[in-house]
């Protein structure tokens, strides 16, 4: 596919154009001197007056002309060009008759400028801005009759902001040669390049014909946008174009302005249809990045051309539902769950099997890629899909390998919400995604390795702050106004939150404590106008300012508004992070920021007019409305509550749960099964219509998302949000399939319920416990034909023992509705000191070769815990049997978040297929369920963790 498009590329702008100046067309290349003129077009210097002889030239001269050092397009008129202070004049000599005028406008610098273009005093356009968004000029096109044998152009400034003009064009209008394109406004790519060709080939007979050469002009144009335009975001096509996306669809709508300028083109309704989806691609990704769309009227003019278009309906508004299996039978919240999975996992499905690369890239740049995940978690977690398990490891293994990481952070300085979310958006998932695979666990560690080595440092206060909300792996930007640390930092930091709750890492947990105090420390202080308690936007790290460098301690006044206080949203990860940390460490201290917002909102709004901003009254009542960045149907606040209520059982943050929570988190209080079956609907309105604006269609994919999906994966695991906030999960299932739905109605340390629905034949499902603690269970499985969670049959009991963190429960499961009740009879102590945890990976598996040049199996070992592994016994087993046994004294634990590892090797076996590598110690560890590997070498697959 790169080839073909570099092909295209070569084709489009290396091929001169065949009219010279004088047979038909009259094309002028404005710009120095001594700078390359593209063939076919006369040069127009700074010093080309205009004279009767040459029949052009200027009447009022550019003051210089410019070179732009522009070579992302492959364009030699893009490459230079004039400008002057106020205005320019040019003037050519031509038959009378219809033309159609383009006139490429604007310059390389960063000063806005607003012209007006005219001819013979027929306005082409008014109030054209340049440079346009991210390009260095624009193209207007416009059909104009002169009748006096010459054509005056006008360049003209408004508010003396300056003009720029790199090329100028009048051809003869003419009636198209090529009119028979397939019907319907979708351009088939390989339909244009025969055009092309065939009017190439007409043209190298007869250099003078001027309707083929215009209708070539056109093509050229359409061809090339509807090659930036499916270039999309890929990492390969920035790399070959030299531009990001955006820019590239900026140029797509310059390409195509002169095309739809005419109407009677037969590629017309092709040329709007392209254009209106560009416009629509770019409002959905930003709407401050095409402000005067026109999308929605092109979209009109097209479906009332092609009434019966689906994908221009669907453009146009219209929900067009897209039709799956029934998946009826059951109650009904399994009935809508069952629903809602089949149609997730049939967009998930498309993007892994027909969009996503062998580097894991979907198509809209990693940093976008990644904001698809979020919603992916319930079904891997509750609907154990393979195929999406596949797409979420192979994208956060790509951009691990991709070179855009370095130490586990972005390569590139950039503020925390950029450059956090491709590590953290793409790794903190795979705590749950692959539990205990070491690579995902080191990964965390070496990332975490930037924040005490790079970007944080002691105050004068002596407090441990981010330097900066500027940074990246190897920099931290410290110089006003980027020395501040702000509240969003903690997303660089949630991986290392995942790591600290993982193996309690020591070094890592003094450090998150440091920054979680020091931010404890700096909410409880009144100053710069702050009420004390809350937390600030900004510290500035020199002086621990609050506010930073602002006098108004709400707004620090940042590149982006979502650093202002009362976008809650993001202030919320902060808060978010210390209740974490208190599940962590037990330190009550860190939720004293989260006690005093509840306490404000437990009080209710303040009456009367409205607040200063900065009062307490107006934090109140902001905390209470939910801030500027509230997403509809949610508080920012509310998945902290329910976190809070979990790890505290406090009664007030229960209380705000019912009041602010999610529809899971609701029903989990009232039991009310209407705020559960309300839930599904915006669930439903995401996935039911429209599919291929949510597959096929995308240019976007942070746009791609399921509102409501947090319903989900509270279903199915009882997590209190969509699952990668922190890890207070209560189930994850395994060969669950969309067959079985599942609802967690209760869960605590100490018991779970939790109704099932299969829908299907029997099967062995595996259920794994987070919250129980380690203890002896008595575990009921009964029929709950009336969904009332009272068994009208138990028809299995049995007792459990669960020993570590993560217990693994095999169940048989049988057709119909089931429900699942759990209850400790006693509790097994677990150690009280640190533990190790030896482990393996998928990728810990290598056919090697010894110093003799015998084949090997390479068996590489890790302990992720944070103690010690001493006497590891790596054992190769075939059927159970050890076939072979090495022992290994010691692994350090690497408390200092660097990776430890051993090597052992095996006379590599016969038939490797069949045999695993297993690690035993006689003492407990954190995580037994990565201790066993499949080896499988000889084929195609990769080593899966048993």
């Amino acid at each position: 596919m790169k080839l073909a498009i570099s092909g295209i590329f070569a084709a489009l702008f290396s091929a001169a154009f065949p009219c010279l100046a004088g047979v038909g067309s009259y094309l002028f290349d404005m710009g120095r001197a001594d700078s390359e003129i593209r063939k076919g077009y006369l040069q127009v210097a700074p010093n080309t007056l205009y004279n009767d002889r040459t029949g052009y030239g200027w009447l009022e001269a550019p003051d210089h002309a410019f070179d732009t050092l522009y070579r992302k397009l492959p364009d030699i008129l893009l490459r230079d060009g004039v400008t002057a202070r106020k205005k320019l004049v040019f003037k050519a000599k031509l038959p009378a008759g219809k033309y159609f005028v383009t006139a490429v406008l604007g310059y390389p610098g960063a000063d806005p400028m607003r012209m007006r273009a005219s001819v013979n005093g027929q306005i082409l356009a008014e109030g054209v801005e340049a440079p346009w968004f991210r390009l260095a000029y624009q193209t207007i096109r416009k059909e104009v009759y002169l009748d006096k044998g010459e054509a005056v152009f006008r360049l003209e400034s408004h508010e003396n902001g300056g003009v720029g003009l790199y090329a100028l064009e009048f051809r003869p209008v003419k009636a198209p040669v090529i009119r028979a394109f397939s019907p319907g406004p979708d351009t088939d790519s390989s339909e244009i390049d025969r055009a092309i060709g065939g009017l190439r080939q007409r043209l190298r007979k007869d250099s003078g014909d001027q309707a083929a050469s215009n209708q070539l002009d056109i093509l050229k144009r359409l061809r090339m946008a509807m090659t930036f335009y499916e270039q999309g975001g890929w990492g390969w096509a920035v790399r070959h174009t030299g531009m990001n996306q955006i820019q590239r669809m900026y140029a797509v709508i310059d390409l195509l302005q002169p095309v739809i300028a005419d109407p009677a083109d037969p590629l017309y309704f092709n040329a709007l249809y392209l254009l209106a989806r560009t416009q629509y691609w770019l409002v959905r990704e930003d709407t401050l990045l095409l402000p005067d769309s026109k999308h929605p009227e092109y979209f009109a003019a097209l479906v009332k051309q092609f009434p019966n278009h689906p994908l221009l309906r669907m453009y146009h508004g219209e929900k067009i539902e897209d039709q799956i299996a029934d998946t009826a039978g059951g109650p009904e919240w399994a009935v809508l769950q069952r629903e809602a999975m089949a149609r997730m996992l049939k967009v998930i499905h498309w993007w892994v099997d027909k969009r996503q690369a062998p580097n894991g890239e979907l198509g809209g740049k990693y940093a976008d890629d990644v904001e698809m995940l979020r919603w992916w978690l319930p079904a891997i977690l509750g609907a154990d899909d393979e195929k999406a398990r596949l797409g979420y490891s192979r994208l956060a293994d790509g951009i691990w390998h991709s070179g855009e990481l370095v130490r586990g952070y972005d390569r590139k300085t950039d503020d925390v919400e950029h450059s956090a979310e491709l590590f953290r958006d793409s790794h903190t998932g795979m705590f749950l995604v692959r539990y205990g695979d070491p690579a995902y666990v080191e990964r965390a560690m070496i990332s975490m390795q930037n924040f005490g080595g790079v970007w944080s440092g002691i105050t004068s206060r002596g407090h441990r702050h981010f330097k900066s909300y500027y940074l990246s792996a190897t920099e931290v930007w410290p110089q006003a106004p980027y020395g501040v640390d702000v509240p969003l930092n903690a997303r660089a930091l949630l991986p290392g939150l995942w790591l600290s709750w993982y193996n309690k890492n020591p070094g890592l947990v003094q450090l998150l404590s440091e920054w979680s105090e020091a931010w404890v420390s700096d909410a409880a202080r009144e100053e710069n106008g702050k009420p004390a308690g809350i937390i600030p936007p900004a510290i500035e790290f020199a002086t621990e300012r609050i506010g930073g460098y602002s006098d108004r301690w709400y707004d620090p006044g940042l590149k982006y508004s979502y650093y202002r206080w009362d976008h809650l949203g993001h202030i919320g990860e902060l808060y978010n992070h210390l209740a974490g940390m208190y599940g962590v460490t037990g330190n009550n201290r860190f939720l004293d920021p989260v006690r005093t917002v509840a306490g404000l909102m437990q009080e209710g709004p303040d009456p009367g007019t409205d607040p200063a901003p900065g009062s307490l009254a107006w934090v109140k009542n902001t905390l209470i409305s939910g801030g500027e960045d509230r997403p509809s149907g949610a508080h920012p606040f509310g998945n902290i509550f329910a976190l809070a209520s979990r790890l505290t059982r406090d009664s007030a943050y229960t209380a705000l749960t019912g009041t602010y929570g999610s529809p899971y988190n609701r029903f989990l209080l009232t039991g009310n099964a209407g705020e559960l079956l309300g839930g599904f609907e915006p669930i439903l309105n995401s996935l039911r219509y429209n599919f291929p604006l949510m597959t096929s269609e995308v240019k976007f994919t942070d746009r791609v998302y399921v509102r409501g999906s947090e319903l989900l994966t509270g279903m199915y695991t009882g997590h209190f949000g969509r699952g990668f906030e922190f890890p207070s999960l209560v189930a994850t299932w395994k060969n669950t399939g969309t067959d079985v739905s599942v609802l967690v109605r209760k869960g605590d340390p100490v018991s779970t319920l939790i109704s099932l629905f299969n829908a299907g034949a029997g099967r062995d499902i595996e259920l794994h416990t987070w919250m129980l603690e380690p203890g002896v269970y008595r575990l009921a499985l009964g029929t709950d034909a009336n969904d009332d969670t009272l068994p009208e049959k138990v028809y299995h009991e049995m007792q459990v023992t669960i020993r570590e963190r993560v217990g693994r429960i095999p169940l048989t499961l049988p057709a119909g509705p089931t429900i699942l009740r759990m209850e400790q009879v006693s509790p097994v102590i677990p150690p009280n000191s640190p533990l190790p945890d030896v482990a393996l990976g998928s990728r810990d598996l290598e056919k090697d070769k010894n110093e003799r040049g015998e084949p090997v199996l390479s068996c590489r070992v890790h302990n992720i815990g944070n103690a010690d592994a001493h006497q590891v016994k790596v054992r190769l087993l075939r059927s159970g049997k050890i076939m072979d046994e090495k022992t290994i004294p010691l692994i350090q634990a690497p408390n200092d978040l660097h990776p430890k590892s051993l090597i052992v090797t095996f006379p590599f076996p016969e038939d490797p297929a069949s045999c695993t590598v297993g690690l035993v110690m006689d003492v407990p560890e954190i995580n037994t369920g990565n201790n066993f590997v499949k080896v499988i070498l000889d084929s195609t697959e990769k080593n899966d963790p048993e």
